[in-house]
Protein backbone atom coordinates (compact mmCIF):
# COMPACT_ATOMS: atom_id res chain seq x y z
CA UNK A 1 0.00 0.00 0.00
CA UNK A 2 1.15 3.28 -1.02
CA UNK A 3 1.61 5.34 2.70
CA UNK A 4 2.96 8.63 0.98
CA UNK A 5 4.34 11.16 -1.30
CA UNK A 6 7.77 9.67 -1.66
CA UNK A 7 10.85 11.76 -0.17
CA UNK A 8 14.33 10.05 -0.71
CA UNK A 9 17.15 11.13 1.10
CA UNK A 10 21.07 10.16 0.84
CA UNK A 11 23.62 12.41 2.56
CA UNK A 12 27.68 12.71 2.20
CA UNK A 13 29.76 15.35 3.85
CA UNK A 14 26.64 17.10 5.19
CA UNK A 15 24.79 17.28 1.57
CA UNK A 16 21.89 16.24 0.65
CA UNK A 17 20.45 14.42 -2.32
CA UNK A 18 16.57 14.29 -2.96
CA UNK A 19 14.08 12.62 -5.33
CA UNK A 20 10.31 12.68 -5.24
CA UNK A 21 9.69 10.22 -7.78
CA UNK A 22 11.63 7.44 -5.76
CA UNK A 23 9.39 5.67 -3.48
CA UNK A 24 10.19 6.23 0.32
CA UNK A 25 10.34 3.73 2.91
CA UNK A 26 10.42 6.05 5.86
CA UNK A 27 8.95 9.65 6.98
CA UNK A 28 11.20 11.79 7.60
CA UNK A 29 11.90 14.05 10.51
CA UNK A 30 14.00 16.83 11.11
CA UNK A 31 14.97 18.81 14.43
CA UNK A 32 17.66 20.77 15.91
CA UNK A 33 17.88 19.31 19.22
CA UNK A 34 19.49 15.76 20.72
CA UNK A 35 17.61 12.37 20.92
CA UNK A 36 17.47 12.49 24.49
CA UNK A 37 13.94 12.02 26.29
CA UNK A 38 15.04 13.34 29.60
CA UNK A 39 15.70 17.13 28.37
CA UNK A 40 14.86 17.70 24.45
CA UNK A 41 11.11 18.35 24.74
CA UNK A 42 11.50 18.09 20.90
CA UNK A 43 12.51 14.66 21.13
CA UNK A 44 9.92 13.66 23.32
CA UNK A 45 7.35 14.76 21.02
CA UNK A 46 8.88 12.91 17.50
CA UNK A 47 9.90 9.65 20.03
CA UNK A 48 5.70 9.36 20.73
CA UNK A 49 5.15 10.53 17.13
CA UNK A 50 7.11 7.57 15.61
CA UNK A 51 5.93 4.43 18.17
CA UNK A 52 2.34 6.06 17.46
CA UNK A 53 3.21 4.98 14.16
CA UNK A 54 5.15 1.92 14.13
CA UNK A 55 1.86 0.16 15.32
CA UNK A 56 0.83 0.53 11.95
CA UNK A 57 3.74 -0.29 10.17
CA UNK A 58 5.13 3.04 9.51
CA UNK A 59 8.54 4.03 9.87
CA UNK A 60 10.14 7.11 10.65
CA UNK A 61 13.81 8.37 9.69
CA UNK A 62 15.20 11.29 12.50
CA UNK A 63 17.79 13.43 11.65
CA UNK A 64 18.32 15.34 14.94
CA UNK A 65 21.62 18.15 15.39
CA UNK A 66 20.34 20.27 12.26
CA UNK A 67 22.23 17.49 10.50
CA UNK A 68 19.65 17.90 7.63
CA UNK A 69 20.26 22.06 7.84
CA UNK A 70 19.91 24.83 10.16
CA UNK A 71 16.24 26.34 11.11
CA UNK A 72 15.97 28.63 7.34
CA UNK A 73 17.49 24.94 5.38
CA UNK A 74 14.82 22.65 7.15
CA UNK A 75 11.87 24.89 6.83
CA UNK A 76 12.44 25.62 2.87
CA UNK A 77 13.17 21.47 2.34
CA UNK A 78 9.95 21.07 4.47
CA UNK A 79 8.70 23.91 2.03
CA UNK A 80 9.56 21.94 -0.71
CA UNK A 81 8.54 18.38 0.30
CA UNK A 82 11.98 17.24 0.91
CA UNK A 83 11.54 16.80 4.84
CA UNK A 84 8.34 15.24 5.91
CA UNK A 85 8.09 16.75 9.31
CA UNK A 86 10.14 19.34 10.71
CA UNK A 87 10.32 20.53 14.76
CA UNK A 88 11.49 24.24 13.94
CA UNK A 89 11.54 27.75 16.07
CA UNK A 90 8.75 30.17 16.39
CA UNK A 91 10.79 32.91 14.21
CA UNK A 92 10.16 30.28 11.14
CA UNK A 93 6.56 30.45 12.00
CA UNK A 94 6.83 33.96 11.59
CA UNK A 95 7.75 33.36 7.79
CA UNK A 96 4.50 31.61 7.06
CA UNK A 97 1.85 33.45 9.04
CA UNK A 98 1.82 37.16 10.21
CA UNK A 99 -1.51 36.19 12.40
CA UNK A 100 1.10 33.88 14.25
CA UNK A 101 3.02 36.70 15.84
CA UNK A 102 0.22 37.22 18.17
CA UNK A 103 -0.01 34.55 19.77
CA UNK A 104 4.05 34.97 20.99
CA UNK A 105 3.52 37.85 22.24
CA UNK A 106 5.43 38.39 26.25
CA UNK A 107 3.03 38.11 28.82
CA UNK A 108 0.18 37.19 26.64
CA UNK A 109 -0.34 33.21 28.00
CA UNK A 110 1.25 32.40 30.92
CA UNK A 111 1.72 29.04 30.79
CA UNK A 112 1.25 25.84 28.38
CA UNK A 113 -2.61 24.89 29.39
CA UNK A 114 -3.35 28.74 28.69
CA UNK A 115 -1.63 28.86 25.57
CA UNK A 116 -3.75 25.63 24.77
CA UNK A 117 -6.79 25.86 25.43
CA UNK A 118 -7.31 29.57 24.03
CA UNK A 119 -5.64 28.05 20.38
CA UNK A 120 -8.04 25.13 20.35
CA UNK A 121 -11.27 27.73 21.17
CA UNK A 122 -10.03 30.09 18.30
CA UNK A 123 -9.57 28.20 15.85
CA UNK A 124 -5.91 30.11 15.73
CA UNK A 125 -4.31 27.34 13.89
CA UNK A 126 -6.77 27.36 11.07
CA UNK A 127 -6.14 31.17 10.57
CA UNK A 128 -2.14 29.97 10.83
CA UNK A 129 -2.41 27.37 8.28
CA UNK A 130 -5.13 29.58 5.60
CA UNK A 131 -1.78 31.91 5.35
CA UNK A 132 1.41 29.31 5.38
CA UNK A 133 -0.21 27.32 2.89
CA UNK A 134 1.40 29.15 0.07
CA UNK A 135 4.32 28.16 1.13
CA UNK A 136 3.47 24.32 0.90
CA UNK A 137 3.40 24.09 5.17
CA UNK A 138 1.24 23.22 7.27
CA UNK A 139 1.68 23.81 11.38
CA UNK A 140 0.14 20.62 13.00
CA UNK A 141 0.82 22.16 16.52
CA UNK A 142 3.48 22.68 18.92
CA UNK A 143 6.00 20.82 21.64
CA UNK A 144 6.28 22.73 24.40
CA UNK A 145 10.11 22.82 26.62
CA UNK A 146 7.99 23.18 30.00
CA UNK A 147 8.15 26.00 32.42
CA UNK A 148 7.36 29.64 31.24
CA UNK A 149 9.96 32.53 30.75
CA UNK A 150 12.13 34.49 32.83
CA UNK A 151 14.81 36.87 32.76
CA UNK A 152 18.54 35.07 33.25
CA UNK A 153 21.87 37.24 33.98
CA UNK A 154 25.63 36.94 35.24
CA UNK A 155 25.11 40.31 37.13
CA UNK A 156 22.95 40.71 40.06
CA UNK A 157 19.69 39.74 41.35
CA UNK A 158 16.45 40.81 39.63
CA UNK A 159 13.27 41.22 41.40
CA UNK A 160 12.16 44.68 40.82
CA UNK A 161 11.22 46.10 37.16
CA UNK A 162 13.92 49.07 37.88
CA UNK A 163 16.78 46.03 38.74
CA UNK A 164 16.54 45.27 34.58
CA UNK A 165 17.92 48.70 33.82
CA UNK A 166 21.42 47.96 34.26
CA UNK A 167 21.82 45.26 32.47
CA UNK A 168 22.49 44.36 28.58
CA UNK A 169 20.66 41.59 27.73
CA UNK A 170 20.97 39.14 24.22
CA UNK A 171 17.74 39.57 22.18
CA UNK A 172 16.94 36.92 19.46
CA UNK A 173 15.50 39.72 17.09
CA UNK A 174 14.36 43.11 16.71
CA UNK A 175 10.69 42.14 18.62
CA UNK A 176 12.87 41.69 21.22
CA UNK A 177 14.82 44.61 21.01
CA UNK A 178 11.78 46.35 21.36
CA UNK A 179 10.67 44.41 24.48
CA UNK A 180 13.98 44.85 26.57
CA UNK A 181 14.13 48.67 25.83
CA UNK A 182 10.28 49.16 26.98
CA UNK A 183 11.75 47.49 30.48
CA UNK A 184 14.36 49.92 30.24
CA UNK A 185 17.11 47.12 29.65
CA UNK A 186 20.12 47.44 26.81
CA UNK A 187 19.61 44.88 24.29
CA UNK A 188 21.75 43.09 21.76
CA UNK A 189 21.33 40.90 18.85
CA UNK A 190 23.48 37.52 19.02
CA UNK A 191 22.43 33.94 17.66
CA UNK A 192 22.29 31.58 20.08
CA UNK A 193 24.95 29.80 18.86
CA UNK A 194 26.59 32.53 19.83
CA UNK A 195 25.35 33.81 23.31
CA UNK A 196 27.59 31.39 25.47
CA UNK A 197 30.79 33.45 24.43
CA UNK A 198 28.71 36.79 24.19
CA UNK A 199 27.98 35.63 28.20
CA UNK A 200 31.54 35.01 28.98
CA UNK A 201 32.96 37.87 27.03
CA UNK A 202 30.41 40.70 28.49
CA UNK A 203 28.60 41.55 25.58
CA UNK A 204 25.14 40.18 27.12
CA UNK A 205 24.75 40.00 30.61
CA UNK A 206 21.55 37.82 30.26
CA UNK A 207 18.60 36.45 27.78
CA UNK A 208 14.73 35.99 28.50
CA UNK A 209 14.44 32.16 28.43
CA UNK A 210 12.58 29.23 30.79
CA UNK A 211 15.00 27.00 32.75
CA UNK A 212 14.41 24.09 30.45
CA UNK A 213 16.27 26.03 27.87
CA UNK A 214 19.25 26.81 29.74
CA UNK A 215 19.90 23.15 30.68
CA UNK A 216 19.11 21.47 27.22
CA UNK A 217 21.73 24.39 26.23
CA UNK A 218 24.06 23.60 28.44
CA UNK A 219 24.14 27.18 30.18
CA UNK A 220 23.90 26.62 33.80
CA UNK A 221 27.58 27.47 35.04
CA UNK A 222 27.54 30.23 33.04
CA UNK A 223 24.36 31.90 34.59
CA UNK A 224 24.16 33.32 37.97
CA UNK A 225 20.78 34.80 38.38
CA UNK A 226 17.18 33.73 37.37
CA UNK A 227 13.95 35.75 37.63
CA UNK A 228 10.87 34.11 37.03
CA UNK A 229 8.51 36.65 35.12
CA UNK A 230 5.71 33.71 33.77
CA UNK A 231 6.22 35.78 30.38
CA UNK A 232 4.79 32.72 28.88
CA UNK A 233 5.15 29.02 27.60
CA UNK A 234 8.88 28.14 25.16
CA UNK A 235 7.22 25.69 22.20
CA UNK A 236 8.50 24.45 19.51
CA UNK A 237 6.68 24.38 16.37
CA UNK A 238 5.53 20.90 14.61
CA UNK A 239 5.68 21.80 10.67
CA UNK A 240 4.54 19.42 7.90
CA UNK A 241 5.04 19.15 4.40
CA UNK A 242 1.80 20.28 2.82
CA UNK A 243 2.43 18.49 -0.21
CA UNK A 244 3.01 15.15 1.46
CA UNK A 245 0.14 15.44 3.95
CA UNK A 246 -2.19 15.95 0.95
CA UNK A 247 -0.70 13.31 -0.58
CA UNK A 248 -1.33 10.63 2.07
CA UNK A 249 -4.67 8.60 1.61
CA UNK A 250 -7.49 8.51 4.61
CA UNK A 251 -6.48 5.81 6.34
CA UNK A 252 -2.65 7.38 6.83
CA UNK A 253 -3.48 10.40 6.81
CA UNK A 254 -5.91 9.55 10.30
CA UNK A 255 -2.62 7.62 11.83
CA UNK A 256 -0.66 10.67 11.30
CA UNK A 257 -3.04 13.08 13.06
CA UNK A 258 -3.56 10.53 15.59
CA UNK A 259 0.49 9.86 16.21
CA UNK A 260 0.63 14.25 16.23
CA UNK A 261 -2.10 13.77 19.26
CA UNK A 262 0.13 10.84 20.95
CA UNK A 263 3.39 12.74 20.50
CA UNK A 264 1.62 16.46 21.79
CA UNK A 265 0.22 14.57 24.75
CA UNK A 266 3.64 12.86 25.28
CA UNK A 267 5.14 16.37 25.16
CA UNK A 268 2.79 18.35 27.65
CA UNK A 269 3.09 15.25 30.01
CA UNK A 270 7.26 15.66 30.07
CA UNK A 271 6.74 19.50 30.26
CA UNK A 272 4.90 19.63 33.43
CA UNK A 273 6.39 16.90 34.93
CA UNK A 274 9.79 18.73 34.36
CA UNK A 275 9.46 21.76 35.68
CA UNK A 276 10.56 21.36 39.19
CA UNK A 277 13.50 19.44 38.02
CA UNK A 278 15.03 21.52 35.44
CA UNK A 279 14.48 24.54 38.51
CA UNK A 280 16.31 22.14 40.53
CA UNK A 281 19.03 21.33 38.38
CA UNK A 282 19.63 25.37 37.86
CA UNK A 283 19.64 25.91 41.77
CA UNK A 284 22.35 23.18 42.05
CA UNK A 285 24.18 23.95 39.07
CA UNK A 286 25.08 27.24 41.13
CA UNK A 287 22.05 29.94 39.80
CA UNK A 288 19.71 32.03 42.15
CA UNK A 289 16.09 31.97 41.91
CA UNK A 290 15.42 35.24 42.84
CA UNK A 291 11.48 36.16 42.45
CA UNK A 292 10.32 39.45 41.84
CA UNK A 293 8.52 41.36 44.60
CA UNK A 294 4.76 42.02 44.75
CA UNK A 295 3.45 44.27 42.28
CA UNK A 296 7.04 44.55 40.10
CA UNK A 297 5.45 41.46 37.39
CA UNK A 298 2.96 43.78 37.05
CA UNK A 299 5.19 47.02 35.79
CA UNK A 300 6.51 44.08 33.19
CA UNK A 301 3.32 43.31 32.03
CA UNK A 302 2.16 47.49 31.68
CA UNK A 303 5.54 48.42 29.89
CA UNK A 304 5.43 44.93 27.43
CA UNK A 305 2.05 45.75 26.54
CA UNK A 306 3.09 49.47 25.33
CA UNK A 307 4.97 47.75 22.53
CA UNK A 308 2.40 44.61 21.54
CA UNK A 309 1.15 47.05 18.72
CA UNK A 310 4.60 47.70 17.02
CA UNK A 311 4.83 43.57 16.80
CA UNK A 312 1.21 42.57 15.88
CA UNK A 313 -2.08 43.83 14.36
CA UNK A 314 -4.23 45.51 17.27
CA UNK A 315 -7.45 43.31 15.40
CA UNK A 316 -5.01 40.07 15.90
CA UNK A 317 -4.50 40.82 19.47
CA UNK A 318 -8.26 41.70 20.27
CA UNK A 319 -8.98 38.45 18.40
CA UNK A 320 -7.75 35.86 20.71
CA UNK A 321 -8.22 38.78 24.03
CA UNK A 322 -11.53 37.30 23.39
CA UNK A 323 -10.94 33.72 24.69
CA UNK A 324 -8.32 34.91 27.02
CA UNK A 325 -11.08 34.56 30.35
Amino acid sequence: MKLWKSVCFAAFGGMMLASPAMPAEKIVIAFAGQENLETDAEYVFINSFSQSLKKHGIETQVHPSNSLGKETDRFDQTSQGLINVNVGNVGMLFKASEFASTLFLPFLFSDDAQFDDVLARSGAYDKINEEAAPLGIKVAGVAMRGGSLGLFNIDHPVTKFEDVKSLRLRAQNGDQVKFFEAWGAKATIVSWAETPNALQTGVAQGHYNPPSTVVAAGQVELLKYFTPLDGGPVPRVIFLSSDWYDSLDDETRGYVDQAIEDGIAANRKWAAAKVAEFEQIITDGGIKITPLEAGEREKFVEATKAVWPEIADPDDIAFIEKYMN
